[in-house]
């Protein structure tokens, strides 16, 4: 029998994510804080849970989908917790993005409860998640993976064990600083070439075939704040927190994050400007108003 699943967090890729877990035949329980969204998961196919202990004794695994680390030890500690109310035996896999400190505390609870935990952030956005084909990168053990792959496998296509707890988060901040970086590395270049007179279709079509080309242009930025959709694909306030993040755990490293540091202040900059909620690519604009010029729009 497939497990019983607790699904709490059911924003833009929770619903996605839970969305395909109901698909592939599991039984989900669903809890999230906003009333909206618990008629978003019933309306999937979900069953609803009043509180976070309710669920938790309903379920044999829970799988988290949160803003914030400070959100996931909300939802895990205390006496209305998920750790307070699961079986031993039970698996935590927590899909939000985190930090490795976080991530290693949660294993650390879990584990003095006798249950298994993984930190198994996701990327591949909104679209990822409702085609079943995120990327998943898991901290924590190889046999608590093997416990949730079958899991994994309705909501993603590439399945990497990164190590022990921790892991799984260290490597998706990775990938988040550079989806910031390139981001506004991009935006940095298109800018110059707007002051030199340079016309935005034509330095597109020839970065799309130079060795300038990014995943970012080709796959989010032309979709985006080049055509000024700022519709949240990922929002600006989580990207901000997610190179925060990094930065943090880049200095608790001891590692240089002079670039992504950088990148931070930008982001902060449109948090300012009151764009936390718009799409994580409507910096442009506030960089656009540094350089004095901008971008247009892309015809094609």
């Amino acid at each position: 029998m497939p497990p019983t699943i607790g699904f709490i967090g059911i924003g833009i890729m929770g619903q996605r994510m839970c969305k395909n877990l109901i698909k592939a035949g599991f039984e989900v329980h669903a809890f999230d804080l906003s009333p909206a969204a618990m008629e978003v998961a019933k309306g999937l196919g979900a069953n609803t849970a009043p509180n976070l202990a309710t669920l938790a004794r309903q379920v044999e695994v829970v799988v988290c989908s949160l803003p914030d680390p400070a959100a996931l030890l909300a939802v895990v500690d205390g006496p209305d917790g998920i750790l307070a109310h699961l079986k031993p035996g039970s698996l935590i896999c927590d899909m939000s993005t985190a930090d490795p400190v976080t991530a290693r505390a949660v294993h650390a609870k879990a584990a003095a409860k006798q249950i298994a935990a993984l930190d198994c952030p996701v990327s591949g956005g909104p679209g990822g998640a409702e085609a079943g084909t995120l990327t998943i990168m898991v901290g924590g053990d190889q046999a608590a993976l093997e416990q949730a792959r079958p899991i994994f496998q309705a909501i993603g296509k590439n399945i990497v064990h990164c190590g022990g707890p921790g892991a799984g988060q260290a490597a998706k901040l990775v990938n988040q600083s550079l989806v910031a970086i390139h981001t506004v590395g991009l935006f940095e270049a298109l800018l110059v070439g707007r002051k030199q007179g340079l016309d935005l279709d034509t330095m597109v079509n020839i970065l799309r075939t130079s060795s300038g080309a990014s995943w970012m242009l080709d796959n989010h930025i032309k979709m985006k704040a080049l055509v000024h959709n700022h519709e949240p694909g990922f929002a600006l306030d989580l990207l901000f927190k997610d190179l925060k993040l990094f930065v943090q755990t880049a200095t608790e490293s001891q590692a240089p994050a002079f670039i992504a540091g950088a990148a931070l202040q930008l982001y902060n900059a449109a948090r300012a400007a009151g764009h936390g909620k718009q799409d994580q690519t409507v910096v442009a604009r506030e960089m656009e108003k540094m350089a004095g010029v901008e971008l247009g729009v892309l015809k094609a």
